[in-house]
């Protein structure tokens, strides 16, 4: 048995053969097809395998990119993918390759881990569900039509124009998603491949562009509507969402049609108050979402260092202080400390939905609270094209 290691290129065709027998029974598509970012040769490094008599029979993928909050940039290094053919479970060779994605990761000075699952895999390294979202369920003829005209794939609803996402699209496109406050740092390549996928987060779905007065102001990538499954059969979803949002809305009434839906979902960050305001005089509210994996912290003290500029800003420099050490982090402000611990940080920084443990309630009236209640939580990006 070889490995932790990664991918050699001449196993490729193994790795597919694995992921595609746990994944993709139901014949739904080929993983490497719809994850190209993932499965990308430059990335073969990065997917951790364990070989048997030149098979690959477990792996873990990886992919490291950037994130950047508020203009606070990090590494994170994405999990998914993880597989294990049934007669080699029980071997602890999924833990092995974790272990040896966590060690590459902090070597790479990776900040966080965002893992597509919660299984005991994660969570006995730590990894806990945090991140704070929002999911909106807007019925049709909830917003009022313009008047539609249709030639060929493009809608134009009024002077909002409706057009499945083409090559000329990408670069404007990679900028309207450069302007969201709490993005992953993605190139115009990173996203020309998602979009080539057709393939959002976990299912089938397509890029549309949305121009006023010929310019793209927005965009969504859209998952569609599964016919076989009943409640799933009369809508879809934006599972990524950039620039305009009052644009957004005015799209929405050709979208219905376009995917033969009588809902369409939006999923958001919880920091999106601009389309929670834009929705509410329509009666349309949001229901509080969680991350849909799990994160793991890989470096506590990095982590409060990217947003150290920002705490000053927000409270003045010296307000708020800390001290990481061993499993706990204290913090400290105008005389007085409090232990926080470090396996709890993530919650505390990014916030949770309950019934998730808040760790921010255990923290006593005083100044600390005050102060940490007045910097965090902060939004964590919503993966969209980037999930794995």
């Amino acid at each position: 048995m070889e490995g932790p290691r990664g991918l050699k290129a001449q196993e490729f065709d193994s790795l597919c053969t694995l992921v595609n027998t746990v994944f993709r029974g139901d014949g739904v598509g080929r993983m490497e097809e719809q994850y190209p970012l993932l499965f990308a040769p430059e990335n073969f490094d990065q997917l951790f395998v364990m070989v048997d008599e030149g098979v690959v029979v477990s792996h873990v993928g990886a992919l490291t990119r950037d994130i950047s909050v508020l203009g606070c940039r990090m590494s994170t290094m994405s999990i998914g993918a993880v597989a294990t053919y049934e007669s080699y479970r029980g071997q602890g060779l999924a833990t092995r390759l974790m272990e040896a994605a966590v060690r590459k990761a902090v070597e790479q000075d990776a900040v966080l881990m965002p893992i597509s699952g919660g299984r005991g895999l994660y969570t006995r390294l730590g990894a806990k569900r945090i991140g704070q979202y929002a999911l909106f369920s807007v019925p049709r003829d909830t917003l009022p039509a313009g008047e539609d005209t249709a030639a060929g794939d493009r809608v134009t609803a009024g002077d909002t124009d409706i057009q499945q996402a083409g090559p000329e699209d990408l670069h404007e496109m990679t900028r309207l998603y450069a302007e969201e406050p709490s993005r992953y740092v993605r190139s115009t390549a990173d996203l020309r491949m998602a979009v080539d996928a057709a393939w959002i987060c976990d299912r089938d779905g397509e890029t549309v562009v949305i121009r006023e007065e010929g310019r793209p102001v927005a965009y969504t990538g859209i998952q569609k509507r599964r016919p076989d499954r009943e409640d799933e059969a009369r809508r879809a979803r934006l599972a990524e969402v950039a620039g305009s949002r009052s644009a957004l809305l005015r799209a929405l009434p050709c979208l219905y049609d376009r995917y033969g839906v009588d809902y369409l979902e939006i999923v958001t960050t919880a920091s999106d108050i601009e389309l929670a305001s834009l929705l509410r005089p329509h009666g349309v509210t949001a229901a509080p979402q969680g991350f849909t994996g799990t994160v793991l912290v890989l470096q506590p003290e990095r982590l409060l260092q990217v947003f150290e500029d920002y705490v000053s800003d927000v409270l003045g420099r010296g307000t708020l202080a800390w001290d990481v050490s061993g499993t706990s982090v204290s913090f400290q402000s105008d005389g007085q400390a409090h232990p926080i611990a470090t396996g709890d940080l993530g919650a505390l920084v990014f916030g949770v939905v309950p019934p998730d443990p808040d760790p921010l309630k255990t923290v006593p009236p005083g100044p600390i609270r005050t102060a940490l209640e007045r910097v965090f939580p902060l939004q964590l990006p919503w993966y969209g094209f980037n999930f794995v």
